[in-house]
């Protein structure tokens, strides 16, 4: 009878773990995707409706936490850079960008004010 053994685990002995990335940064992929979103001007093409759209898929995706190093400041500004590129005839990108602003608020906590 033929032993197979695990690559990285020598035998009889208990398999290695992978090496672990370092702790990301909270906030880190909320503030290089939001430089991103930022970046971009108002155009309808079809190439920038694209860009918007997995932008806004990413930033809805992100994992978010109360406090977790995200300002209120960044978020409004995210939020009214978001409205600014969404031309309202596209009801799909419409609808993202209203499920962005109810995840950030929802999950990051914060208050509205008028």
């Amino acid at each position: 009878m033929a032993t197979v053994q695990m690559a990285g685990s020598p035998l009889g002995g208990p398999p290695r773990e992978a090496p672990r990335e370092p702790p990301r940064e909270q906030g880190a992929g909320f503030r290089r995707l939001s430089a991103r979103l930022r970046a971009l001007r108002p155009d309808d093409s079809s190439a920038s409706r694209t860009e918007i759209h997995l932008l806004l898929d990413q930033l809805i995706s992100e994992n978010y936490s109360a406090g977790g190093g995200v300002a209120p400041e960044d978020v409004s500004t995210l939020l009214v850079q978001a409205c600014r590129l969404v031309p309202l005839n596209q009801n799909h990108l419409v609808s993202k960008v209203s499920q962005l602003t109810h995840h950030l608020l929802n999950t990051l906590q914060l208050p509205m004010s008028g």
